[in-house]
């Protein structure tokens, strides 16, 4: 599975402080497991990439719940930044999974 994500964030999980992925638990999710990898890619520049391997994989109903048991920081964006990009009501009818990561490999100096 590839995802883009800002440049922010990308560094974030370069660095080791961005742990946690979230997803809606939508159909394209189904088959999506433990041990998958995942290709991140830079927004800014699609030839850096990150492989992470998804460590364990969470479902909530509710955004505010994977505050529970996840920190911001592993998170990488707080509860308002979160629902900006996931509005509750898309949430809530879908869910959502948190995908604790693991980096593999990065393909940039």
């Amino acid at each position: 599975m590839d995802i883009r994500l800002d440049d922010v964030l990308f560094e974030k999980i370069s660095n080791g402080t961005k742990t946690v992925e979230i997803f809606l638990n939508e159909e394209e999710m189904k088959h999506f497991s433990v041990g998958d990898t995942l290709a991140i890619h830079r927004k800014s520049d699609e030839e850096d990439m990150i492989l992470v391997s998804a460590w364990s994989i969470k479902k909530f109903k509710k955004l505010a719940d994977i505050y529970k048991v996840y920190s911001e920081t592993a998170i990488g964006l707080s509860l308002a930044e979160l629902q900006k990009v996931y509005p509750a009501t898309v949430a809530q009818k879908h869910g959502v999974l948190a995908v604790k990561m693991r980096v593999l490999k990065t393909n940039y100096d």
